[in-house]
């Protein structure tokens, strides 16, 4: 088994299914490692329902101060996205927004 670079998710709005990695993001080692839903976007429950096996966490601290996450996928419009872009970057991730 490879190396992984990890990945955390934002939801920021409410998602009516879960964000998937596509084929070629795990053929290339990305793993979904931690899950924050932000505000009331998907409740802790069903995010652990969508992502079994990875850490559903309550601050975006985080998946900020992991070492290990390299990327930083941001799904949904908020009215402070760019404050969660913003912090991503400054705490040295990779951003996509979705």
């Amino acid at each position: 088994m490879g190396t992984y670079k990890y990945i955390g998710l934002i939801a920021t709005q409410q998602l009516e299914t879960p964000i998937l990695l596509s084929s070629g993001s795990l053929a290339n080692g990305y793993k979904l490692k931690k899950v924050l839903a932000h505000g009331q976007a998907v409740s802790n429950g069903l995010a652990e329902s969508w992502y079994p096996g990875v850490e559903v966490v309550a601050n975006l601290s985080d998946i900020l101060e992991d070492e290990n996450i390299e990327l930083v996928v941001v799904a949904g419009k908020s009215n402070n996205q760019l404050e969660l872009i913003r912090q991503a970057t400054e705490a040295g991730k990779f951003v996509r927004v979705i």
